[in-house]
């Protein structure tokens, strides 16, 4: 068990060199900041939340509280996990690591930034199908800039993105056996993200 612990953890290391040394790139170091800053997801949700509210009305409402449900439990687990687990950040351990952001004392596993996201995809996927596969990008994405700024080992993005779809995923279960099936019509009429005005005969 202790030799295999050992090599997972060689792994672990190896997959964030090759990410945050080997795959750096002048790109990357401009993208994966701002896809890590806390800014802008709150200025995205700031016109996403209005928007959806204008579209789908009553239908919006069950998908906008699952997600904030979904990614306050994911955030609260991950810092009793944090705690638990106790495990420091690579950019405090490794000695090669290029840190493009602040490497904070917070411990390591699992990251905040992936549960949440993929919380939030897990919400997105059960109620909001036609949206899934750009948040789904959208919450990689995040959870790679994580390992590339040096302060996420990939194990750490993975764990997080895995508990916080379960989250998600189950919230919008919940949601769909609870609510009215009026309340959970977004499903229903969503196509993909260039069908999104697609209403079934009455929805008007």
């Amino acid at each position: 068990m202790e030799a295999a612990v050992t090599v997972l953890a060689s792994l672990d290391r190896a997959i964030f060199l090759l990410v945050n040394r080997t795959l750096q790139n002048p790109l990357f170091d401009l993208l994966m900041p701002a896809l890590s800053d806390k800014w802008l997801g709150l200025a995205l949700a700031a016109v996403v939340a209005p928007w959806l509210l204008v579209r789908y009305r009553l239908r919006a409402w069950p998908v906008l509280l699952a997600a904030t449900l979904a990614i306050a439990l994911s955030d609260l687990g991950a810092g009793l996990m944090k705690h638990a687990v106790q495990r420091a950040r690579p950019c405090h351990v490794v000695a090669e690591v290029h840190l493009l952001a602040g490497c904070t004392r917070s411990f390591a596993m699992p990251s905040n930034h992936a549960i949440n996201m993929f919380a939030l995809a897990g919400v997105v996927t059960g109620l909001l199908p036609g949206w899934r596969w750009p948040v789904l990008l959208l919450a990689t994405g995040v959870a790679y800039s994580r390992i590339y700024l040096g302060v996420h080992y990939p194990s750490d993005v993975a764990v997080g993105a895995g508990l916080g779809m379960a989250a998600g995923w189950g919230l919008a279960l919940v949601a769909k056996r609870v609510l009215p099936a009026a309340w959970i019509g977004v499903e229903a009429s969503t196509r993909a993200p260039d069908g999104l005005g697609t209403e079934r005969p009455g929805d008007s």
